[in-house]
């Protein structure tokens, strides 16, 4: 039986990190065998009284006392909300729901692709594989528009320690020209060790082209994984909001295998909306 019913989570810590975004963190009250479960590039739903409910990343997965994070920005009436509360405030939770990143713990190249705030989503991957010493040989690209983020700029200095870090940044994040600057970095990488594996998040056009270079590149479809967003408001496959070809992002996603990804592109309307980014 499905459960649409919040379980109350309160937000114990509240920093900022960059132009109008926060790290939250939260614990769950009376944390189930579920939350420990979570999958890295899960979401969840969390909701305000009086204001709305929309989906989230995590940032840190929920440990054994409940305890997680995320990243959230203020772009709209409920996300503005909810960093404007004070430490001690009790919200509604859901989760964790819909498919995350596989842990490729026998493949040693997995090239991870982060645009923007697409890093959120795949954070807690990385932070996985480091923390549990999967035998992953990880290589990340990190492109941004230059925006500050404690956060992030932390987390790159302490990955460079373990692995290869590139960071670039554009003017554009959404730019999908052959001679940009992000397709160029992207087919350097590519060209230099073909990976194993691509995990990319960011916007949708530019993981459509990091996937077709990839492919091009002699990566298999079925190697490689996008986390792509919709407008999902139930989490659980009822509303139909979030439906992507004969799938639905918030149960069948939002990380898709790419052949899987083209397969329900080809039941989609001519022109893909462009990465939401959570839009709430």
């Amino acid at each position: 039986m499905i459960c649409l019913t919040p379980r109350r989570l309160k937000l114990a810590r509240r920093q900022k990190d960059g132009d109008k975004a926060y790290v939250l963190r939260f614990v769950i009250e009376h944390p189930q065998d579920e939350d420990l479960a979570t999958i890295p590039g899960q979401f969840f739903m969390l909701s305000l009284s009086g204001v709305g409910e929309g989906p989230f990343s995590y940032l840190d997965l929920p440990d054994s006392l409940g305890s997680f994070s995320a990243l959230i920005r203020s772009k709209g009436r409920l996300t503005a909300a909810l960093v404007a509360q004070p430490v001690g405030t009790v919200l509604g939770y859901r989760g964790p729901y819909g498919v995350g990143w596989p842990l490729l713990i026998s493949r040693n190249s997995i090239l991870i692709i982060a645009v923007g705030y697409g890093l959120v989503s795949l954070a807690s991957y990385i932070k996985e594989t480091c923390n549990w010493n999967l035998p992953a040989n990880l290589r990340l690209l990190r492109i941004s528009n230059g925006c500050a983020s404690l956060e992030f700029d932390t987390a790159c200095a302490r990955w460079k320690q373990a692995f290869n870090v590139a960071e670039l940044v554009v003017p554009d994040i959404t730019d999908v020209q052959p001679e940009g600057q992000a397709l160029q970095q992207i087919a350097r990488l590519l060209a230099e060790k073909r990976p194993d594996a691509v995990f990319c998040c960011g916007p949708e056009p530019v993981m459509q082209a990091a996937a077709g270079l990839s492919v091009a590149r002699g990566v298999a479809p079925e190697s490689i994984w996008l986390s792509i967003a919709r407008r999902m408001s139930c989490g659980v496959g009822l509303c139909g909001h979030c439906h992507f070809g004969t799938a639905y992002v918030c149960m069948h996603g939002p990380v898709f295998r790419y052949d899987h990804y083209l397969q329900q592109l080809r039941h989609c309307q001519p022109q893909v909306p462009r990465f939401g980014d959570w839009l709430y």
